[in-house]
């Protein structure tokens, strides 16, 4: 059976973030409009999916129709153009649209004829939907980076969050200028994307650094995608209820509820107990995460309506949007996790954007600077052109130069804990070759990469007198692992030799049983030749939040190699020489001894 390219599958995934980034953004982002062009609005309100009018604004469209609090919308009976305008979001697309609108008020049926007004908006409600937008761009552009640079089912779960539960305003301005069925069948989809959000926030926070779930995370795992098609199944009967039939919903609405409480208490007990059970280091880089979901989350369910109708009543406007924008805090505080802490580690892919993004910026810049200069103010077009030429050829003749030093300042600046590492495993990388004993090579090459690197496994396998490789010295390796590699490792230690430099354990699986599991499982094998022979390999384990090497650390770790390889070249020399002047030693005693005796050798 055919395997998917490795390049496919990176396009296939490219294609699925942005389509869908493009349809939150597309749904989402006409909103804005509405600050500078306001939207229709009939002065009455009503709950989703309820159809009961529970307020409504003194001397507005609805006011001076004649509707009442209480009188129900017969939205099976009002005309199908009308119908997503009156119901849920009243509202139309631009002030004076007239709509005739059936209401029931008891038993009696009338008809009210409204025509919408500009909404009424002051500058805080326009700072409010600008700052909305912004967030969802954010949100939607954070999850989307993770997902493309560290793709896994946790960081995809977060993306989902950030579709589904970004703060942007109600889809409503884009569904009014759409036909009755697309306006429709764009809150249907609009609802799956929200409730898989939902999903989303609980499923990464049952696998927030618990890539390997296990108890009840594995059966949250496999039971909240099934929560989140009972929870769309629900959504889209309420909303054809609402829109479509009039049907009682009462039930259905309190079913959702409870497991949109669901979905939040999941989220919750996974974040608490994750952050209870972790220790030291391991809490503090994780705390400002688990924070900002749990701000996040607060201000999601106080925003979706589960507190007294009269808490809302007394509320501002302003309250309720600032509620919403509020949850900025979650992809702020994960990019900071992902820069900071490394919690998803993105550094190689997101330190190469950065170190390419400022040479961009900064060749853009001195070409805009000189064509400013000399176009705009000294009106010397051919000179400008030829000080371009000369910008250009310097920047060719310097851009490696300026390519380093941009990529010294990126680690410096923003990857400061990883930059740290590579230095202090250079810096043991040029002593090694000083090492005077077997000892403190194994401590080189296997306690300093686990401890600069925050690796949860390495172990030294050292070639014997018998030419078995027994293991000398490991971290996060127990008693019941192995201790010795046998003739079903030879096909690796081939391989090793002949790679001559770090083997990646994913593109040649090693054995399953006798090593650690988990983030110590080992990924990365290093290959320590003396006199083209195979004096060693070490293994090392992921980041011990499972995080994988990536090609900068992985070079590090191979600086350590050749070191390795000369210290036991010169401790094997120092041993053969001891072991010469031990015999010539034994030689010269018997001959002395052959001479007393007066015994001359044949």
């Amino acid at each position: 059976m055919a395997t998917r390219n490795p390049s496919s599958r990176t396009a296939l995934r490219t294609f699925v973030v942005l389509s869908l980034a493009a349809m939150v953004v597309a749904y989402s982002l006409p909103d804005i409009r509405r600050v500078w062009q306001p939207s229709g609005d009939f002065g009455y309100y009503t709950a989703f999916p309820d159809k009961i009018v529970t307020d409504l604004d003194q001397l507005s469209p609805a006011d001076r129709a004649g509707l009442k609090v209480g009188d129900e919308i017969d939205i099976a009976s009002t005309n199908r153009d009308y119908q997503f305008l009156v119901a849920g979001s009243p509202g139309t697309n631009l002030p004076g649209q007239r709509v005739v609108v059936p209401i029931m008020r008891g038993a009696t049926e009338r008809y009210v004829t409204m025509v919408s007004r500009p909404e009424t908006m002051d500058t805080a409600a326009q700072v409010l939907i600008v700052g909305r937008e912004l967030a969802m761009l954010l949100f939607v552009g954070v999850g989307a980076a993770l997902v493309l640079l560290r793709p896994s089912i946790t960081t995809w779960a977060f993306y989902a969050y950030c579709l589904g539960l970004n703060p942007a305003p109600r889809p409503g301005l884009l569904f009014y200028m759409l036909s009755p069925s697309s306006s429709l069948l764009g809150v249907i989809v609009h609802g799956f994307i929200a409730y898989a959000g939902w999903m989303g926030v609980a499923l990464f926070a049952v696998l927030f650094l618990h890539e390997e779930s296990r108890g009840w995370r594995r059966w949250a795992c496999r039971l909240l995608p099934y929560a989140l098609l009972i929870f769309w199944g629900l959504g889209t009967y309420l909303r054809l209820a609402c829109y479509r039939f009039g049907w009682p919903e009462e039930r259905v609405l309190t079913l959702a509820l409870s497991l949109e409480s669901l979905f939040i208490l999941v989220a919750l007990y996974a974040f608490v107990e994750t952050y209870v059970l972790s220790r030291g280091a391991d809490r503090q880089r994780i705390k400002w995460v688990i924070a900002g979901f749990a701000v996040a989350l607060v201000a999601q369910t106080i925003s979706n309506g589960n507190l007294p109708d009269w808490v809302y009543n007394s509320w501002p406007d302003w309250v309720y949007g600032s509620l919403k924008l509020a949850m900025v805090v979650v992809p702020l505080t994960v990019a900071y996790a992902v820069v900071r802490h490394r919690i998803i580690d993105v550094s190689f892919v997101a330190n190469r954007a950065l170190v390419y993004g400022v040479l961009t910026t900064l060749l853009v810049g001195v070409f805009a600077l000189v064509d400013w200069l000399f176009i705009d103010k000294l009106k010397l077009a051919r000179l400008g052109t030829i000080a371009e030429m000369g910008v250009a050829v310097a920047g060719g003749f310097w851009f490696n130069g300026l390519h380093r030093r941009v990529d010294s300042l990126i680690d410096a600046t923003f990857f400061r804990q990883r930059h740290k590492a590579e230095r202090q495993l250079a810096r043991v990388a040029a002593a090694l070759p000083l090492a005077t004993t077997a000892g403190a090579v194994a401590n080189c090459v296997v306690n300093e990469p686990v401890r600069a690197m925050l690796l949860a496994s390495a172990a030294l396998f050292r070639r014997d007198r018998d030419g078995v490789y027994a293991r000398e010295q490991s971290e996060g390796w127990d008693a019941s692992t192995l201790l010795r590699l046998d003739d079903s490792d030879e096909t690796l230690l081939m391989l090793a030799q002949a790679e001559g430099g770090p083997l990646s354990l994913f593109d040649h699986p090693w054995r399953t049983e006798g090593v650690p599991s988990g983030p110590a499982h080992p990924v990365l094998a290093l290959p320590i030749i003396v006199r083209r022979e195979l004096a060693a390999i070490v293994f090392y384990g992921s980041h011990v939040h499972g995080e994988a090497l990536d090609p900068d650390e992985i070079k590090a770790i191979a600086s350590l190699a050749p070191g390795a390889a000369t210290a036991y070249d010169h401790l094997e020399a120092e041993s053969a020489k001891r072991e010469a002047d031990s015999l010539r030693n034994k030689v010269e005693l018997m001959q002395a001894q052959l001479a007393e005796a007066q015994i001359q050798p044949a």
